[in-house]
């Protein structure tokens, strides 16, 4: 599916196959995300220089605000063969962002954890202050800032819960 937004045009599909969108619903509702996107835009890329870091750097910082995760299905997730993951974390350990620990059962695995100096990072939220994205949210009702939080808390859940699915274990 071809999606026009600000010039740009993008082709979705899944990883997997390039199967078809299922409904109408299905591609607006895609096509909001992508919207909403753009808008946020500015903000992180002013995140990313002011931090440092790549993309794929804060990408996976983020992943771990949840808590710790397995080396290899950080790799996945982002994309990364396991030799590209681990430059990655290397260059974040370095920084004191995150640490390794290998698990007791298994010592072939390494879990990754946010340090405290990460999660600073990624509260980074100065950036949207004052944006139209900030305005739009407090000219929101209080139901409506609950029903956006509860329904992207619930698409950021879902998407968690299949890049897992689809990751390794390790």
């Amino acid at each position: 599916m071809r999606i026009p937004v600000r010039g740009y045009t993008f082709d979705l599909m899944t990883t997997k196959s390039a199967a078809a969108i299922s409904s109408p619903a299905v591609g607006e509702a895609l096509r909001a995300y992508v919207d909403v996107l753009a808008l946020a835009d500015c903000f992180l890329s002013e995140l990313w220089q002011s931090a440092g870091l790549t993309i794929t750097q804060l990408a996976i910082l983020r992943q771990l605000r949840d808590g710790p995760q397995p080396a290899g299905r950080l790799a996945a997730s982002a994309g990364l063969s396991p030799a590209s993951a681990t430059r990655v974390l290397d260059r974040l350990e370095e920084r004191h962002l995150l640490t390794r620990r290998r698990q007791s059962t298994d010592r072939r695995c390494v879990d990754i954890e946010l340090k405290p100096e990460g999660e600073a990072i990624l509260g980074g939220l100065r950036g949207l202050m004052g944006s139209p994205v900030h305005r739009a949210i407090e000219g929101m009702t209080a139901e409506q800032r609950d029903a956006l939080v509860a329904a992207l808390g619930q698409l950021r859940d879902s998407a968690r819960e299949l890049q897992v699915s689809e990751a390794s274990p390790c």
